[in-house]
């Protein structure tokens, strides 16, 4: 059976993460930007100007909703009050999908606020999967899962990474919002091939891009979102399209932020190779 493309969501093109420096500027200016990726908690409880400029955006671009705390990965049970304010969040944004992290961020009801990478397990995949399949009842949206950056091997691991992810993704039945600047960073860091991990994962259930900048500390590649996206990421995202054809792709930039102009940019390059690779393309399913 032939697999709906792009998880069967619509491809929006390039987008940028929506930052409160620049809400003034972006309903002043109206920039041509396709879509913003919004993260609830950074919103969930607040009132004044951040809920009225989030208003007067999202009347005007689409929101995609991205969530940093749902810990799906943890054996602590799920944030259900979390998970329904979420719900409300996207339904007020009209949000089409969400996503969040395949880690987990709590340990015995504590914060850890880092995304902390699980073991390549068959049990981690069947906990992920219960809990993936409670927040999709709950949100009533497709829901993805990102791939994160990992500098350990797990040693209990019974699976590499690429065939971790696709049991979970089959299992759970979601798709994986792919973070192509995390595939370079733990190919450097853990010697294998960025391409090879590629053809190694069910690229029918990629419903969105990540495309973020990383710094270099001695022999290991840091996670750090607060460059540009590098040269290294631009061609494997190249090799993705090729792959998948077109999708939605975000800007990750979430330090030392720029101003909107310069984030505009890296949009435009990254709709710009969109267009060049996969115009006229059929890509493989």
């Amino acid at each position: 059976m032939t697999m709906p493309r792009n998880y069967g969501l619509a491809p929006l093109g390039a987008g940028i993460g929506l930052r409160r420096q620049h809400f003034s500027d972006i309903i002043d200016q109206l920039p041509p930007v396709n879509w913003f990726e919004v993260i609830p908690e950074n919103f969930l409880g607040r009132g004044g100007f951040v809920t009225d400029a989030l208003r007067r955006i999202a009347d005007r671009y689409t929101l995609v909703g991205h969530g940093v705390s749902l810990s799906i990965g943890s054996t602590d049970p799920l944030n259900m009050t979390l998970l329904r304010e979420v719900k409300k969040f996207c339904d007020a944004c009209r949000c089409p999908w969400y996503s969040d992290h395949l880690c987990f961020t709590m340990v015995d009801h504590v914060n850890l606020n880092d995304l902390i990478p699980l073991p390549f397990t068959q049990e981690a995949v069947k906990n992920v999967a219960q809990r993936v399949k409670i927040v999709q009842e709950v949100l009533e949206r497709p829901f993805l899962l990102e791939n994160v950056t990992y500098y350990m091997q797990v040693a209990k691991s019974q699976m590499t990474e690429p065939e971790f992810i696709s049991a979970v993704l089959e299992e759970a039945n979601c798709g994986l919002m792919l973070d192509v600047s995390n595939v370079i960073l733990n190919s450097s860091n853990h010697g294998f091939a960025p391409v090879d991990f590629l053809d190694s994962i069910p690229l029918h259930r990629v419903g969105q891009l990540h495309l973020g900048g990383f710094e270099k500390q001695g022999d290991i590649l840091l996670d750090t979102h607060a460059k540009p996206v590098a040269e290294e990421t631009w061609a494997l995202y190249q090799e993705v399209l090729k792959r998948i054809g077109p999708t939605s792709a975000l800007i990750e930039w979430d330090f030392e932020i720029p101003s909107l102009a310069r984030l505009l940019q890296e949009a435009v390059m990254a709709q710009t190779l969109m267009d060049e690779v996969t115009q006229g393309h059929i890509p493989a399913t």
